[in-house]
């Protein structure tokens, strides 16, 4: 078969090169080609023979085509390695073999080739669209097999410019839902990826796509899917503190905003992105600004537990005595305390919730025999799961405004003496919080106890890192940082 697929590609360029400029003289080469072609995609159903292929030389041939004058014949090597690359083909038989034959194909530069083909492909005829479909599917295929490969792509093709420019197009397609899926894919775990998006100007085009959305739903799943990826891709993205910024420049903050406002399907979204944009010490210019444009307003008009992330990172970013923090501070005691009370509705309510997942666990490891230590880590990821997690964030929110103003301290214990709960059951949950937090290598642990107080610690954690540390110490100090707030916050209660 390999060698049939050689003479065929042989018949062919030796025709091409001694008639090249009368087509009937190869068509009917071309043609056998074609068959030869087609025939390879059995070779799926041995894939533990790719290192055989790659032994007999086929890797190259096939890649070679990639290059061909006639761009049908290019298409199909593209379906061909499509086929041969295909996720449920690698999972079912043995990595080893696969491994080699990928490793193959990159050696002979297909990343390049497969991206360089894209500018020759006319997506208004049909054969050349399912080119560029086929296309995104090996990418997909080989960072599916190998996440690094994902780095690879970014940084030896223009495949992140391509995409970013072929989802700006205006018209619906099954290509620009695949090139919405596959970016997210690229985002994940790869602060490099992430930051070269931002050098493209990738934030202002997630910005302008999504703006497409803040008055209007999708019009069908599809649709609906290719917006939840461009959503995904922000929030990846933001995870970058050098994206913060340009998410800021970008009046992404405003954006989102409106989001929040309209009733549409983007508005839930928003408010994740919203919690990854303000979120660390290096959200605070987000903070600043969303309290500018009067985001509190629109904030608190959607109080639930949904937000809690947003007011979190609000009150560990605005710095202390900061007008901008006063304005947070007094929407919790406008109205009478209004949202104070829905805040303590939210915690009546996930609290019964974990309650119930308690009661189910108890019931549960009465009926295990010996030690069912071993199953305590899932036991947590289930009241987590259940409404544990929700609770937290709740209570954290309690304790720290409850710090924040005396009046809102005496309010909040008025209203959990009228259900049998006090600040003691808000200090239970939050000591369970601490202890699950981590250790952070015992840094400086013995300074927990020390006389520091919240402010001093929200000022030490406004402070942007410094350039020569690596981001593993500054990931440490911030979780420090976060400890001590919830101790502080426990011994205030």
């Amino acid at each position: 078969m390999i060698l049939k697929f050689e003479k065929a590609i042989r018949k062919n360029q030796e025709l091409r090169v001694k008639y090249p400029d009368d087509p009937t003289k190869f068509m009917e080469s071309e043609a056998d080609l074609d068959e030869e072609i087609k025939h390879l995609l059995t070779l799926t159903e041995v894939p533990d023979l790719y290192p055989q292929i790659v032994q007999l030389g086929a890797v190259d041939l096939i890649v070679s085509l990639l290059s061909h004058e006639n761009t049908d014949i290019t298409i199909d090597a593209i379906e061909l390695l499509n086929e041969l690359t295909d996720e449920d083909v690698v999972a079912e038989h043995e990595e080893g073999a696969i491994k080699i034959f990928i490793d193959a194909l990159l050696e002979h530069q297909l990343l390049e080739l497969l991206v360089q083909n894209l500018s020759r492909l006319d997506e208004e005829e049909p054969a050349d669209k399912q080119g560029v479909f086929n296309t995104l599917g090996i990418i997909e295929n080989l960072t599916s097999f190998d996440p690094a490969i994902s780095e690879r792509i970014v940084r030896d093709t223009n495949l992140l410019q391509w995409m970013l420019n072929r989802i700006r197009v205006k018209v619906f397609d099954s290509n620009k839902q695949y090139c919405s899926e596959l970016l997210a894919i690229l985002l994940q775990n790869s602060r490099v990826n992430r930051l070269k998006l931002g050098e493209l100007g990738g934030v202002d085009v997630l910005l302008q796509v999504l703006n497409s959305y803040k008055r209007k739903d999708p019009k069908d799943a599809d649709e609906t899917e290719m917006m939840e990826n461009y959503f995904d891709a922000l929030c990846l993205v933001l995870e970058e503190p050098e994206i913060k910024q340009k998410f800021l420049e970008g009046e992404g903050v405003e954006l989102m905003l409106i989001m929040m406002k309209e009733k549409m399907m983007s508005r839930m979204r928003s408010i994740k992105v919203l919690d990854h944009a303000l979120s660390t010490p290096m959200g605070l210019r987000n903070c600043e600004r969303f309290v500018e444009i009067f985001g509190l307003k629109t904030l608190f008009a959607a109080f639930m537990q949904h937000i809690m992330g947003i007011i979190i990172s609000l009150l560990k970013n605005l710095p202390p005595d900061s007008e901008a923090r006063m304005r947070l501070i007094n929407k919790f005691i406008e109205d009478n305390y209004e949202k104070v009370d829905r805040l303590l509705e939210i915690r009546e309510s996930y609290e019964a919730k974990v309650e119930n997942v308690n009661k189910e666990i108890e019931e549960e490891k009465e009926t295990l025999d010996g030690d069912d230590s071993e199953m305590e880590e899932l036991y947590l990821r289930r009241r987590l799961d259940g409404g544990l997690f929700t609770l937290q964030l709740v209570d954290l929110t309690i304790a720290w405004i409850c710090f924040e103003d005396s009046a809102i301290k005496e309010h909040v214990s008025i209203l959990l003496n009228r259900t049998g709960r006090s600040l003691s059951n808000v200090k239970t949950i939050l000591e369970d919080y601490f202890k699950n937090m981590g250790d952070v290598d015992q840094i400086e642990a013995e300074n927990r106890g020390s006389s520091e107080n919240v402010k001093e610690s929200m000022e030490i954690d406004n402070e942007l890192p410094v350039a020569t540390k690596t981001d593993d110490d500054t990931l440490k100090e911030r979780s420090l940082k976060e400890k001590r707030i919830v101790e502080m916050l426990i011994g205030s209660l």
